[in-house]
Order: C-alpha cells, then sequence, then structure tokens
C-alpha cells in the first residue's frame, strides 16, 4: 500500500512546530511538546483526513506557533479550551488532553523544583 500523501504545506508546518519548541522551550517541554506535536500529525496523516480538516489542523497549529513565538492574535490567550470546543471533542481526544494536562503539570514543576510531597 502506497504511503498516504501529505501536503507540502502541512509537512512545513510540522517543521516550524519543531523549530520554534527548539528556540523557545526548555527541554522538558520541548520534548514533551515535540511528542505531542508528532503523534497529531501522524495521526492526521494516518486518518482519512478531508481538506476541510487539514485546513482546520494547519489553522490551530499555526495559532499555536504564532502563540509560542509571541506573535499570536489570540483572543482572550489565557490558555483555556473554550466550552464549544471541548463539547466537540471526542471521548478519546478528551483523554489527550487530560495526559498532555497531567504531563505538562508534572513538567512546571521539574522545572519550579516542587516535589510530588510539596505539593500538598
Amino acid at each position: 500500500m502506497a504511503p498516504k500523501r501529505v501536503p507540502r504545506a502541512v509537512l512545513s508546518l510540522y517543521a516550524s512546530v519543531l523549530r520554534c519548541h527548539r528556540h523557545m522551550l526548555p527541554g522538558p517541554l520541548r520534548d514533551m511538546g515535540n511528542r505531542y506535536a508528532r503523534d497529531e500529525f501522524r495521526r492526521h496523516r494516518d486518518a482519512n483526513t478531508t481538506p476541510g480538516q487539514w485546513r482546520e489542523f494547519q489553522a490551530e497549529w499555526r495559532k499555536y506557533v504564532g502563540m509560542l513565538a509571541g506573535t499570536a492574535d489570540v483572543a482572550g490567550g489565557s490558555g483555556d479550551i473554550p466550552l464549544d470546543t471541548l463539547e466537540r471533542m471526542t471521548p478519546e481526544q478528551k483523554q489527550r488532553l487530560a495526559v498532555l494536562q497531567e504531563e505538562a503539570r508534572r513538567a512546571g514543576q521539574e522545572m519550579l523544583g516542587i516535589k510530588q510531597d510539596q505539593r500538598d
């Protein structure tokens, strides 16, 4: 079976994400971000992604790169996910989000030198 074709713009965006991680994130967050990006780009590559889904996927990742680079024009850039977006997420997406939130919390604690028993 032939490999699925990924739009060239998507490959370029993936490279931009990794480049932004390399320049903007400290080691633990960079590693976590790279893993998450790799997994998400692969999931979309391996799925039956429609052109419309590719456009939305790219738009969200461009916002992310802009946010990291400090060039984003993100309304309400609190990092909170809007309720309507959460409601549209599949159970699998919600589970991946929970895992990502936990990894981010742990990475933040590591960076600040907070041990598990010091939290409570």
